[in-house]
Order: structure tokens, then C-alpha cells, then sequence
């Protein structure tokens, strides 16, 4: 039985890596450095739509808490 655990937990680690790789995919909070301008996107190469700035910090939306 001892064997199969870290398989166990292999698999287990291997299925939320792929969760949160989903999650970065699709869930990017987007700070405008220029207008100040928020918002959600799921392209890594965003482009603020209120300036057109290209200075834009991205901070993955699954590091912020639920509540």
C-alpha cells in the first residue's frame, strides 16, 4: 500500500497544477501603470482599452482570496 502513495500524490499535484494553469489562462487582473484603468482579461498581452497603454501589470486572478 505504501507504494501506491506517491503515485497517489503525484496524480494529485499533477491535477491542480493543471487547474491552475487553466485559471492563468483565463483569469488575469489587469492594472493600467498610465490611467489607473482595472479589469479581468485571459490574454498574457493586454492592452488597456480605456488608453491604449501597453503598461499594463498583470497579477493572476486564483492568488486573491474568495471573501
Amino acid at each position: 500500500m505504501s507504494e501506491k502513495q506517491p503515485e497517489f500524490q503525484e496524480k494529485l499535484l499533477e491535477s491542480w497544477r493543471l487547474k491552475i494553469e487553466v485559471a492563468n489562462r483565463n483569469n488575469i487582473f489587469c492594472h493600467c501603470r498610465i490611467c489607473g484603468y482595472e479589469w479581468v482579461e485571459s490574454k498574457d498581452d493586454a492592452i488597456c482599452s480605456n488608453c491604449g497603454s501597453k503598461s499594463v501589470q498583470k497579477i493572476l486572478c486564483w492568488q486573491f482570496p474568495d471573501d
